[in-house]
């Protein structure tokens, strides 16, 4: 059974949502109990249920999510991290396949959109910078250490420390 995650923003959204999936969802919002939670996370992640209902302020961080490759985030808000964070629990290690990530926006959240956008830019040119610098760094660090090695003789007799004897 193929699984979907939908991270939405708003209760209304995700209320709107789970009355159209019915059944074939699990939702999850901030005020839902966590004893709940895990009744429900099990449901979509082992259980028979295809979709999963969320937000990102409410599983956004630290799931790791490698049996779903599908996800639709319904709306952004102006946080890059918040997206960035959401996308990767599904996208972790272990992932098989390539993770299918659907926008639903209105066109009055164009500036919203285009924020995001630049947002990740600068986030990619950042790692370019980072892997650059530290590969710089690194070549230093590689380049100032003397490798100190201990010729192999199985003739020469062991000599314990005194505090094993």
């Amino acid at each position: 059974m193929e699984k979907w995650l939908i991270w939405c923003g708003l209760n209304k959204e995700q209320d709107m949502l789970a009355k159209i999936f019915g059944d074939k969802c699990v939702s999850i919002q901030g005020s839902t109990p966590n004893d709940k939670r895990v009744e429900l996370e099990e449901k979509w992640s082992i259980g028979d249920v295809p979709i999963l209902i969320t937000k990102p302020d409410c599983y956004g961080w630290g799931m790791n999510w490698q049996h779903c490759h599908k996800m639709i985030l319904f709306g952004l808000s102006d946080s890059f991290e918040s997206v960035y964070q959401a996308i990767r629990r599904c996208w972790r290690y272990g992932q098989q396949f390539p993770v299918d990530v659907h926008v639903i926006i209105s066109d009055q959240e164009g500036a919203v959109l285009d924020n995001i956008k630049r947002k990740e830019t600068d986030f990619e040119e950042m790692q370019k910078e980072m892997v650059a610098n530290m590969a710089d760094i690194n070549s230093v660090e590689i380049k100032g250490i003397v490798k100190s090695t201990t010729d192999y003789d199985p003739k020469t007799k062991m000599v314990f420390p005194n505090f094993i004897k």
